[in-house]
C-alpha cells in the first residue's frame, strides 16, 4: 500500500515538475525562436543594397519601403541608435493568398514582411527577422502553408547571410 502511495505522488510530482520546467523553458526561449538574427558579411549600407537588389530580382518580390529607423527615432523625440534600417518587403501572389479569404485578413498586421539590419556597437551588422517556421506553426492550416511557402522562397533569397527558419 505505501508503495502504491509513493509511487502516485511520485507521478504527480514529476508531472508537476515536468509542466514547470516546460513552462520556464518555453518563456526563456521563445524570444529566441520567434525573432531570428544572423550575421551580414557586408558592411551596413552594403547588406541593405544587397538585401534590396535580391528581394526586387526574386520573381513576385518587391521592396515596398527602406525605413531609416535612426533619423525616425530622433525626428519624433528619440536619441541616437546607429545605422538601423528596415527592409519592408512582399510578394503580391501570396498577399493575395493570405488576405482575400476573411478569416486570414488578419494576418494584415504582419505585412509587408521587414528585415531589420543594424550595426551593433562593435561595428559589426547584422539582419533579424520574425522566424517563418514558428509563425506559421502559431497559426495552423492555410495560414502555415502559406507562410511557409513564402519564408521557403525568402530563404532562398537571403542565402548570403545563411538564413533558415527552424523550429529551434
Amino acid at each position: 500500500m505505501k508503495t502504491k502511495v509513493l509511487t502516485i505522488v511520485a507521478l504527480i510530482l514529476g508531472f508537476i515538475v515536468g509542466i514547470v520546467f516546460t513552462a520556464v523553458t518555453i518563456s526563456v526561449s521563445s524570444g529566441e525562436m520567434l525573432v531570428k538574427e544572423f550575421k551580414s558579411p557586408y558592411d551596413f549600407d552594403k547588406t541593405v543594397t544587397v538585401m534590396s537588389d535580391r528581394i526586387n530580382a526574386a520573381p513576385g518580390w518587391h521592396v515596398t519601403d527602406v525605413i531609416d529607423q535612426n533619423k525616425e527615432v530622433i525626428a519624433n523625440g528619440g536619441y541616437e541608435i546607429g545605422n538601423f534600417k528596415i527592409v519592408k518587403y512582399c510578394h503580391g501572389g501570396f498577399a493575395a493568398e493570405m488576405l482575400e479569404v476573411d478569416d486570414r485578413k488578419k494576418t494584415g498586421t504582419m505585412m509587408p514582411k521587414s528585415f531589420a539590419v543594424y550595426e551593433k556597437s562593435d561595428g559589426q551588422v547584422f539582419v533579424s527577422t520574425v522566424n517563418g517556421a514558428v509563425m506559421g506553426k502559431l497559426f495552423g492550416g492555410e495560414i502555415e502553408r502559406i507562410i511557409e511557402e513564402s519564408s521557403l522562397e525568402v530563404e532562398d533569397i537571403m542565402r548570403f547571410i545563411n538564413l533558415k527558419y527552424t523550429l529551434f
